[in-house]
């Protein structure tokens, strides 16, 4: 796996350009001359500007046994080893503690619920009576891995095997990341399988 992922080259874009918000109010550079050699590099991701470091207690990466020397015997990854993180001292699953901290985020009717919402990229805003559904077909969770690794993780192995929560019409996808510790990623979908924001801790 490559030492940075392709997030971390986005987002310290993105910071850049907070940083220096002057900048919005000059007019653009004239753009140099064009020539023969001269080749664009491809367009940033329409959500390269909604990746955010979430803060607060850490759910980590799904464990898993994964190093990319082979693919997954499940793309669909059963995440009942022991929750990383800061949760790691409840001794819960990992699936169990990531639920739990999902519903408490989409059900909380206070700002903290409307910042994480917002940076899963528009997740919706559930009722207590409402499902978070685990999506177990493969052939679903192998196509996410697929964009997660190509548009997202850009590791030099992958894709890596997925726990995908679908709560109404949207997705909430978590790659293993076994050999990164602690280092995790949440990446809030569409159906279609476009990234809307990714949160990482």
């Amino acid at each position: 796996m490559s030492p940075l992922p392709r997030t971390s080259a986005l987002l310290g874009l993105a910071l850049a350009l907070v940083a220096r918000p002057g900048l919005a109010q000059q007019p653009p550079p004239a753009p140099p001359p064009r020539t023969d050699s001269a080749r664009a590099g491809p367009p940033p991701p329409p959500w390269y500007d909604r990746v955010r470091y979430g803060g607060g207690p850490s759910v980590g990466p799904p464990p898993s046994d994964y190093t990319g020397a082979v693919p997954p015997a499940q793309w669909c990854l059963k995440a009942d080893g022991r929750a990383t993180g800061d949760f790691g001292f409840t001794g819960r699953s990992w699936r169990a503690v990531s639920r739990s901290w999902l519903r408490d985020v989409l059900t909380d009717t206070t700002d903290h619920g409307a910042v994480w919402r917002t940076v899963l990229g528009g997740a919706p805003r559930i009722a207590a009576s409402d499902s978070i559904v685990e999506v177990t077909d493969e052939q679903t969770c192998r196509a996410v891995a697929a964009v997660l690794h190509r548009d997202l993780l850009g590791w030099r192995v992958g894709p890596p095997p997925v726990v995908i929560f679908r709560v109404r019409d949207f997705l909430i996808a978590y790659p293993s990341n076994a050999r990164r510790g602690e280092f995790g990623l949440a990446a809030g979908m569409s159906l279609e399988h476009e990234i809307r924001g990714v949160a990482t801790w």
